[in-house]
């Protein structure tokens, strides 16, 4: 019969008596023991964090204890728990970006022999190519700038399976994120100078940013939403969104908001929500620290809320915000669809099904203002959507 190796057998295996260790070592051990039991599966962070739990017991067993715990307590060959201690102790400097490329653990093992010329090195030969192998780290190692041959301009697509989609997302995502922050620092640089001269003039600066902040909005949506069917609303697909009253749901938000001049606050208030709104919550989005702090009182309620422009009036000559979804606005419009459904189907049947109610305003027609409330099913109603004959 077969039998599970666990935390328990695993424990019984070492016996801290008979190694001379006291209760406040054991109990300093142990802790170490569960954090490293609990990381599981090793992403590149938790290669980082494996090796800083190692290290912390490495030191408490400096005495040449440690290789027979680890192994017999943590059930980790003692050359491994070196492997995991180095990374932890010579990459930390390089941490975040060693974890943006998703550097794999075998890499890291390798890769915490270097010098720091060297790390930097291996660093950018992943982000140029999307990849870091052991073979690249080796030839790194021994002196030269690459492993293998660098793959050609469009080589990456040729490569099929799980493999080849994974090198390809690694590129999107260092490169997309590259430009995500590109776009974003140009736009606060923008407002900054808007902000250094005595009056801010909306059309100068939409004209310098309003293009860049739709760019800047898809290209967040793309990194980082899913993909949603809507066939309801007359579209193929929608980006998810983020949690409300989150800080990524209020940068959308802001993004969304200067990608249209239109939905800008009035003169007088626009310095105060460019300085105590946008700046903060766009300089968030960009910060290089581990967990900045939200810079706002609390997230995803702006400083000013975007102007919603009727499309009673005028509604083909509208600019919107965000040309990518034009019907933004009117899906989150206040009726409900109980309200709509019910006022339809009493239409349909009071006219014999000569008339029926959109879900779609179509733009070329007004919305009515006001609906009165029907004969037997009495329902106020603010605002519907347009009545197609």
């Amino acid at each position: 019969m077969h039998t599970k190796t666990n935390k328990t057998t695993t424990t019984a295996a070492f016996s801290y008596e008979d190694n001379g260790i006291g209760q406040t070592l054991r109990d300093q051990l142990e802790t170490s023991a569960a954090h490293i039991f609990d990381l599981g599966r090793r992403t590149t962070e938790q290669t980082f964090e494996l090796g800083d739990h190692l290290a912390q017991a490495a030191d408490l067993l400096a005495d040449g204890r440690f290789d027979k715990w680890v192994k017999m307590r943590c059930g980790l060959a003692p050359r491994s728990a070196r492997n995991y201690t180095a990374v932890f102790r010579n990459l930390t400097p390089y941490r975040d970006e060693l974890v943006d490329l998703s550097v794999g653990a075998t890499v890291l093992f390798h890769l915490s022999s270097a010098t720091d010329d060297q790390v930097k090195a291996a660093i950018s030969f992943a982000e140029e190519n999307g990849r870091l192998q052991v073979a690249d780290v080796k030839a790194i190692l021994a002196g030269g700038e690459e492993g293998g041959d660098k793959p050609e301009t469009g080589d990456q697509f040729r490569d099929g399976g799980v493999g080849g989609l994974k090198a390809l997302i690694a590129i999107k995502v260092r490169e997309g994120l590259k430009a995500f922050i590109a776009h974003i620092v140009a736009i606060c640089q923008a407002i900054e100078a808007a902000l250094a001269k005595s009056r801010v003039i909306k059309e100068a600066l939409a004209k310098d940013i309003q293009d860049i902040a739709r760019v800047a909005r898809q290209e967040l949506e793309s990194l980082a939403l899913f993909v949603e069917p809507d066939l309801d609303w007359g579209r193929n697909t929608k980006p998810t969104k983020f949690p409300k009253k989150t800080g990524w749901a209020d940068v959308n938000d802001t993004l969304y908001t200067l990608g249209g001049v239109d939905g800008w606050p009035k003169s007088k208030e626009m310095r105060d929500w460019l300085a105590l709104h946008v700046l903060p919550v766009l300089g968030w989005a960009v910060s290089k620290e581990r967990a900045p702090d939200w810079p706002l009182a609390a997230p995803a309620v702006p400083a000013f809320e975007p102007m919603v422009l009727e499309e009673a009036d005028g509604a083909g000559d509208r600019q919107d915000a965000d040309p990518a979804m034009p019907d933004e606005v009117s899906k989150d419009a206040d009726v409900s669809d109980e309200a709509i459904e019910r006022f339809g189907a009493a239409l349909e049947e009071a006219t014999d099904g000569f008339m029926t109610v959109s879900r779609e305003a179509p733009r070329s027609r007004k919305q009515f203002a006001k609906v009165p409330p029907l004969a037997d099913d009495p329902v106020v109603v603010e605002s519907v959507p347009a009545v197609t004959p």
